[in-house]
């Protein structure tokens, strides 16, 4: 059983040091990004690990001088300016000390400048480690879809081998989270049920777009939970009472204001939207068309619940791209490649 699912008793705790292993978001996010940077600029992996070691050696040290010092003292006699190679050996720590205080101000200028480098890559990283917690929760829709770290990491040390090359650093970032993205999407469907593919890529579009700030919150969770709101009765013939309880919960929204009285002011307009045989690929009547993507699947799933499979795999192309949603048969060469 995983750590975070374990549960000790007070008094074990008590008597013992807990140790949790399990990475984090944050933590993941760091290590990845040291194995970008040492693909990207190894140049700037190897000075911050010397700037690393060398930061530890002055620390080790200043940590000599001063017990050496303390030492000196403890062992001296009554009379310490009589001293004269203690005082000599004061002189020395003092300046010691001194020369390595200005290399440390040094290292951590340059130390600094390194970090701001290596934050270019950051967002690769960033969406990497966004995508293997979201493979790390597929167990929750079936318990044997488990993945590990050390295959997420070959995985996306060959994304990043493999990625376009570029002229820019920024267009070089662009094509690496591009590049890890779709590999961890194939990696990730070839080892799922087909009837989990599409929650899979839905999770992985909403994140995304989560990550990137161009959703909220609020509006996934109102698409996921949608609240219908109960007793009412539809004014047209082409809504169930079911259906009508959705769009007056939507029309209780700032986004959707009015929804309900224009379907009744506009009813043919929308009837022929709801009654067509695609209406996904209709566009909606009047402003409602000007809405965003997640905000038009909001209104379809009110609408049209029994096209939401197909809404939703049009909301995934136009977010993703086509290539995410299109059949691809399996080839094993590419399967043998990242084991």
């Amino acid at each position: 059983m995983p750590f975070q699912f374990q549960h000790y008793k007070p008094e074990m705790q008590a008597q013992t040091t807990l140790i949790n292993f399990t990475v984090t978001r944050d933590g993941l996010e760091d290590q990845l990004l040291a194995e970008v940077v040492k693909a990207e600029r190894p140049d700037l992996e190897e000075l911050k690990a010397d700037l690393t070691k060398q930061q530890n050696d002055f620390k080790i040290m200043l940590k000599r001088l001063e017990d050496d010092l303390l030492s000196r003292l403890s062992s001296a006699g009554g009379n310490i300016l009589g001293d004269t190679a203690l005082v000599e050996n004061l002189e020395t720590t003092k300046k010691t000390a001194a020369e390595i205080e200005e290399k440390v101000t040094e290292a951590k200028v340059t130390s600094k400048e390194i970090d701001e480098a290596r934050e270019y890559y950051r967002p690769a990283a960033a969406r990497a480690s966004l995508l293997y917690f979201i493979l790390n929760d597929l167990n929750t829709i079936n318990p044997i879809y488990q993945f590990s770290l050390k295959a997420f990491s070959v995985v996306f040390q060959k994304a990043i081998s493999r990625a376009d090359p570029a002229d820019t650093v920024a267009q070089r970032v662009v094509n690496l989270i591009d590049c890890i993205s779709f590999s961890v999407f194939q990696y990730t469907t070839r080892g799922l049920f087909e009837c989990d593919k599409l929650i899979f890529m839905s999770q992985m579009t909403f994140q995304i777009l989560l990550m990137n700030e161009e959703i909220t919150p609020a509006e996934v969770d109102f698409l996921l939970r949608f609240p219908i709101k109960p007793h009412v009765t539809s004014p047209v013939d082409f809504l169930t009472n079911t259906a009508w309880g959705g769009i007056c919960s939507l029309a209780s929204k700032d986004e959707f204001r009015n929804l309900d009285r224009d379907i009744e002011t506009s009813s043919k307009r929308w009837k022929k939207l709801i009654e067509s045989e695609c209406p996904e690929k209709e566009k909606f009547p009047q402003e409602w068309k000007n809405k965003t993507a997640l905000q038009r699947l909001c209104m379809m799933r009110a609408l049209r619940p029994d096209r939401m499979t197909y809404a939703m795999t049009d909301f995934i192309e136009e977010k993703l791209g086509a290539r995410y949603v299109e059949n691809r048969t399996m080839e094993f060469a590419k399967s043998f490649e990242e084991t």
